[in-house]
């Protein structure tokens, strides 16, 4: 297809300022008082060489009056929308509502289907959109339209407005990846590798067998991990978590978790150790605080959720060099495991419906909405790589050398 649109680089540094013009001359010339200087710039022209001015005005206030020092993504993706514009017959300021001819709408749609279709990523298209929506508010500031053909809804807390017209965000229940039986023997076979520590190894654990997201993992205390005298079950419920409770929670939630007394009882033997003890003491000269976290690093500091996920990237490199190219999981999925084995635990329990399991899943994972627990509901009804079934973490930690 020949294509009505171009861009055209200028030259490599532009003169902005104010413009004397001779008219006196043929042809009238014309010359910039006090030029300012900026890095050049693509702009949009047909393909009779004309330019387009809307768009054009609005790739120069991005260059020189946002200062955008990398403005091409925003001229590609200008280059995109007035492309498919033409290839649909539609100018960019239509307005005819009752055909729902709105540009960026249609455009919106055809994102979407190229999403499915896998020509684009996600990412990309929803970057593509932003450039289209913020063009349409330059124009609308500058008096180039008189309305907007979105509605603008809000503003998120940093400022930015929200509107009715986005790339839906991308499925949470695709997020979602459980790690099954074979994913764990390679987690297993893996995380001694890259200087990957104990203490990763047993947070790991606790996610696996609680549902702790990190940042709860990096918090938690050894108190948490104490056992009531004289219990004899296999799994301790009730264990309060939150910030009456000592332990940050996402949304500071204060909620109730439940944790196997084999993978308690490894902790427990952890904290009688003298490399915990060691790094409760560096902890104690580094804080002052008493109440060290149950995991501490080898500088006698708290874990971050950053430096979790480094050592879950590093796991997850070793596993693809040595077990399986195709492991691919982040370390929330050890979340996303517990959830699906804990929906089934609950689902297979006699006189619980399956909305009960649902909202006691929902109330111990501390989910905002029952939206968010529904997702697991993909990985309990017709799943047949989950195989998630409570074995699986029972020999995490077995020959585990707590020193």
């Amino acid at each position: 297809m020949e294509h009505f649109y171009h861009l055209i680089e200028t030259e490599d540094t532009i003169n902005i300022g104010s413009v004397s013009i001779d008219a006196q001359q043929a042809p009238i010339s014309f010359h910039i008082n006090k030029p300012m200087s900026f890095k050049g710039v693509l702009m949009l022209f047909t393909n009779d060489g004309k330019p387009v001015f809307e768009p054009n005005a609005y790739i120069m206030n991005r260059r020189v009056v946002e200062g955008i020092k990398d403005i091409r993504p925003t001229c590609f993706h200008i280059l995109r929308y007035y492309r498919f514009l033409q290839a649909n017959h539609l100018s960019w300021n239509d307005q005819n509502e009752e055909l729902q001819r709105y540009p960026i709408f249609l455009y919106r749609a055809f994102l979407d289907s190229e999403i499915e279709k896998g020509n684009i990523k996600r990412s990309v298209a929803v970057t593509a959109l932003s450039v289209a929506r913020r063009f349409y508010l330059f124009c609308y500031r500058h008096g180039y339209i008189s309305d907007l053909p979105f509605a603008v809804t809000g503003t998120t807390k940093y400022g930015q407005i929200i509107t009715d017209c986005s790339i839906r965000s991308e499925s949470r229940e695709t997020n979602l990846q459980p790690l099954n039986d074979l994913d764990l023997e390679h987690v297993r076979d893996n995380w001694r590798c890259n200087g990957l520590s104990l203490e990763f190894r047993l947070m790991i654990s606790v996610a696996l067998c609680s549902g702790l997201r990190s940042i709860e993992l990096t918090n938690i205390t050894p108190k948490h991990f104490a056992i009531p005298k004289g219990f004899k079950g296999k799994t301790l419920t009730g264990i309060w978590i939150g910030p009456d409770h000592r332990c940050k929670t996402k949304y500071d939630i204060n909620r109730q978790i439940s944790m196997p007394i084999w993978l308690m009882e490894k902790i427990n033997e952890y904290h009688r150790s003298p490399r915990y003890l060691k790094r409760k003491q560096l902890y104690f000269m580094n804080t002052g605080d008493e109440d060290a976290p149950a995991f501490i690093n080898k500088d006698g500091d708290m874990f971050t959720t950053q430096s979790v996920n480094t050592q879950w990237a590093k796991l997850r490199t070793a596993i693809q060099e040595n077990s399986n190219p195709h492991f691919k999981h982040k370390e929330h999925d050890c979340r996303a495991t517990f959830g699906a084995y804990k929906l089934e635990s609950l689902a297979n329990i006699d006189g619980i419906t399956m909305m009960q399991a649902l909202t006691m899943l929902k109330n111990e994972m501390g989910h905002k909405g029952l939206d968010t627990t529904l997702l697991y509901l993909k990985h309990y009804e017709g799943n047949p790589e989950k195989n998630l079934v409570p074995e699986i973490t029972m020999n995490l930690l077995e020959d585990e050398t707590l020193t």
